[in-house]
């Protein structure tokens, strides 16, 4: 049996800027669609499931090969975005076992975040494990160690302060860019996406008293929707040029490959005429708006890395949390990792089991030909009795083998040659 591991290869606002965010970025459905392939492809991967927000995209794993995987991965990344693997290898990271469990507990607890205790990461982690393309590409593993994040990162956000008061990145965008707008109150917004960013920009600039609010959106009814609880106009992305020159804010949320907004957008639009700035506010990533906008004259442009160096400092005020949220961590990781080391064990143990008992059986009957139906019967009894008894080390040695350690994973690869079974994983199967 060759032991299954977690990994998981990805990249963030830690490692990476926006522009190189972009060049990495891979659509989701396209990566679903590579997934399929790759699961299918015999001893590479076992499951995978995608993570993508604002900040990062990652890949959860599960493989009997790590390194092959990663190396394959890697190599995927190159050709599919032009990336160097030097380059890749300064803004890609890889992490596996304990450490990838950690590190998407710690991202489901908003840990990992920019904003410290953000709450909409959660809904991120949510919307991966139950995407319903996912359910072709993850397995129990995956399942189980995304419920568990989610678990954790409710169980911190309940029994810490960190997510007290916590803004969200996009309404740490927003004042930022507010505290350099004249007046909100005599502004107009633009809010281009109607997805969970878009609704939320919304909801915040409603809240805080903007003077007139569009939402803008490939399909209307989706803009309609996410407007509706805001009293915000709705309008199609064909009408993206006229709700420019209305606003004096423009926010970008929407997932887009190419730019929405270039220099050749703003040609026909006229500057404000009281001479004031326009705002863009690019919370998108890839981004929706072309940098170059922020070299033209009458523009003020931010994107996510002006808000992550700005929010970074205010880190420090829910600082007191960040131990005791960690420790919740470390504890429903280790709770994950014994049911992993019972889960992987449980395949040989039930196996080596069935096979000793057996055997037994089978020694029994030989025996016992000739015999009395009582004499039959006693030496029965002592088979069994025998077997249990030899098998007691070793149920304990297989019940308690760490996969993720070197002497794990040699009792788990071993004790199957060594008592000449085969491990069946078909309830796995089953099971996904």
């Amino acid at each position: 049996m060759n032991g299954q591991e977690i990994f998981v290869i990805g990249t963030s606002q830690s490692v990476a800027s926006a522009a190189m965010r972009e060049q990495i970025f891979v659509d989701l459905e396209e990566l679903y669609q590579t997934l399929g392939d790759l699961l299918t492809c015999r001893g590479l991967l076992d499951e995978a499931v995608p993570l993508a927000t604002c900040g990062r995209l990652e890949l959860y794993c599960v493989a009997a090969d790590p390194d092959r995987a990663v190396k394959v991965l890697v190599r995927m990344m190159e050709r599919r975005t032009g990336v160097g693997r030097d380059a890749l290898r300064d803004h890609v990271y890889a992490l596996r076992g304990d450490q990838a469990v950690r590190h998407l507990f710690r991202v489901a607890s908003g840990l990992d975040s920019v904003v410290h205790g953000e709450a909409q990461i959660l809904g991120q982690v949510r919307e991966a494990a139950r995407d319903r393309r996912a359910v072709m590409t993850k397995g129990p593993i995956l399942h189980r160690l995304f419920e568990m994040a989610l678990a954790t990162g409710k169980k911190v956000r309940t029994e810490t302060e960190i997510g007290r008061g916590a803004a969200s990145l996009a309404g740490a965008a927003l004042r930022m860019v507010q505290r350099e707008m004249p007046s909100l109150g005599t502004s107009t917004a633009l809010v281009i996406g109607a997805g969970d960013t878009g609704a939320l920009v919304a909801r915040l600039l409603s809240k805080a008293g903007v003077g007139a609010l569009i939402v803008a959106n490939r399909t209307l009814a989706k803009a309609e929707a996410a407007g509706r609880c805001a009293g915000a106009e709705a309008i199609g992305l064909d009408e993206l040029a006229d709700g420019i020159a209305r606003a004096d804010l423009v926010v970008g949320a929407v997932t887009a490959e190419d730019y929405l907004v270039t220099a050749d957008t703003l040609s026909g639009i006229e500057p404000k005429a009281d001479g004031r700035a326009r705002y863009f506010l690019d919370l998108a990533h890839p981004r929706n708006f072309d940098p170059a906008l922020g070299d033209m004259d009458g523009i003020e442009l931010f994107d996510l890395d002006h808000v992550f160096e700005r929010v970074e400092a205010a880190k420090a005020s829910r600082a007191a949390q960040v131990p005791k949220a960690e420790a919740i961590v470390v504890d429903q990781a280790d709770g994950f990792r014994r049911w992993l080391t019972s889960r992987q064990g449980i395949h040989v143990l039930r196996a080596v089991r069935a096979h000793v008992l057996d055997v037994a059986q089978e020694e029994a009957e030989r025996f016992s030909r000739g015999r009395t139906d009582e004499e039959r019967e006693q030496i029965r009894r002592f088979a069994r009795s025998m077997a249990r008894t030899l098998l007691h080390q070793p149920t304990v040695a297989l019940r308690d083998a760490d996969p993720g350690s070197d002497s794990g994973r040699s009792i788990l690869n071993a004790a199957p040659a060594l008592f000449g079974v085969d491990v069946d994983e078909s309830d796995d199967a089953k099971s996904r």
